[in-house]
């Protein structure tokens, strides 16, 4: 059985980092062009792509980690890694849900209303906060990686 959790847990762990793949790529494209329908196409997959398999996979790679552990004999009380692998995928998840998703969401909105004829303003501020989100997310979960592949015992 811990084969099946710990496929699981890689699965939506990949599903996380192909989510922010998304996420970055169509947020360069959406820097790129000017025309304000092409921006709220591009941030409506960003948004769309940051909840799922942003929030939903991140959510799911955690608690699929930590049930993974339960066969293999890892136990939170006892690994102080695993304490702070859970400590980073929390402020990751918080991250996602509370900065980087409502920023998308915003951004697709305002390119909507701009494309609709309205003015746009805030689109650069708004801008610079989603990307400093979606880098703090990638640098995060680069630091769980390195948690998960060089863990030290307790």
């Amino acid at each position: 059985m811990d084969r099946f959790w710990g496929f699981l847990h890689l699965f939506f762990a990949f599903s996380f980092v192909g989510g922010l793949v998304v996420a970055e790529w169509n947020g360069r494209m959406a820097r790129a062009v000017s025309d304000w329908h092409q921006r709220a196409l591009l941030f409506g997959i960003v948004y769309r792509s940051t909840r799922l398999t942003g929030i939903g996979a991140l959510l799911l790679a955690g608690l699929l980690g930590n049930a993974w552990a339960v066969p293999l004999g890892w136990k939170m009380g006892a690994e102080r890694w695993m304490q702070v692998a859970n400590a980073v995928w929390l402020v990751l998840l918080l991250l996602m849900a509370f900065v980087a998703t409502p920023a998308a969401r915003r951004l697709e909105a305002l390119a909507r209303e701009a494309a609709a004829g309205g003015s746009g303003d805030g689109w650069d501020r708004l801008l610079s906060r989603w990307r400093l989100a979606n880098a703090a997310a990638s640098v995060l979960y680069l630091a769980m990686l390195a948690l998960m592949v060089f863990r030290w015992r307790s």
